[in-house]
């Protein structure tokens, strides 16, 4: 039995078909035995016998099978083509994607070559800032050191003239 239902998914007609096929051959479930009937049992039948001893509803059937099996193939083909189309639509979309990747990349690799430059333009300008900046703070110590030495050279001078004010403006006491 397991060996004649394996016949009937194989057969060109396929399942459906087949049962219905043997519901016409033995009736709707009347005709005794299982797998028998008035035309000999069910897989005796042949859809490749041609029109040797066909029955008319064999033929319808045959017909039937062939119509189905068109449609199948006329839908088969309409889906291939419609996925055929889409896959080509899914490519150029990727081919899009990918061209507006690629030029934003070359656009920011740009971005980063000029903001490189700009980078090294004020490195070098906080390098030469700083030894300026170290430069005049040297020169301001020296400064620093000119004008402590003058201040005190200053008061030096100022010290001796008071002193010798003093000296020469005080009166002597004469008795």
């Amino acid at each position: 039995m397991q060996r004649d239902i394996g016949t009937l998914a194989r057969h060109p007609l396929g399942a459906a078909e087949f049962s219905s096929l043997y519901l016409l051959q033995h009736g709707s479930g009347s005709g005794g035995a299982a797998g028998g009937g008035a035309n000999g049992p069910w897989w005796s039948y042949s859809c490749h016998g041609g029109s040797s001893g066909a029955s008319p509803g064999e033929l319808e059937l045959q017909a039937a099978g062939a119509a189905a099996a068109a449609r199948d193939d006329e839908r088969r083909a309409r889906r291939q083509a419609s996925n055929r189309e889409s896959a080509r639509r899914a490519r150029a979309r990727r081919r899009g994607q990918l061209d507006v990747l690629s030029s934003r990349v070359a656009e920011l690799r740009a971005a980063n070559a000029r903001l490189a430059v700009e980078l090294n333009r004020v490195a070098a300008a906080r390098a030469r800032a700083a030894r300026e900046g170290a430069r005049l703070r040297e020169e301001a110590r020296a400064l620093r050191e000119r004008l402590d030495t003058a201040e005190a050279q200053h008061a030096a001078a100022a010290r001796e003239k008071e002193t010798g004010d003093e000296e020469a403006g005080t009166p002597t006491e004469t008795n």
